[in-house]
C-alpha cells in the first residue's frame, strides 16, 4: 500500500552450513548490516557446523550492538539441534522466532 514501508523478505540460509561456507556466510551477513533489520530463514538448514554457528552468533551480537534487529525464523530441527549440541540455545534465544 502507498505510504507504508514494505518489510523485506527474510534471507534464506542454505541447507548446508559447513566449514567451507563460514566465510561466505560472514560476508553475506556483513552485507545485510546496511539496513535496520536482518531476518534469516533457517527452515532449509540440514547441516550446520560449529564455525557457521559461531559466525551467526557473532553476527547476532554485532547487530544488537549496532541497534539492528536480528531474527532467525523457521529454524529447522537440525538448526536447533546443532545449537543445543553446542550449548548455544540460550545465546540464540532472543533471536529465534
Amino acid at each position: 500500500m502507498y505510504g507504508e514501508i514494505a518489510e523485506a523478505a527474510p534471507t534464506s540460509l542454505p541447507p548446508i552450513l559447513d566449514l567451507t561456507f563460514a566465510k561466505p556466510l560472514r560476508d553475506s551477513l556483513t552485507a545485510l548490516f546496511g539496513g535496520s533489520v536482518v531476518d534469516l530463514d533457517a527452515g532449509a538448514v540440514e547441516r550446520m557446523s560449529t564455525p557457521c554457528a559461531q559466525v551467526l552468533l557473532a553476527a547476532g551480537r554485532a547487530a544488537v550492538s549496532m541497534g539492528i534487529s536480528f531474527r532467525i525464523m523457521n529454524a529447522s530441527t537440525v538448526f536447533r539441534t546443532a545449537l543445543a549440541d553446542l550449548g548455544l540455545e540460550r545465546a540464540f534465544s532472543d533471536w529465534i522466532d
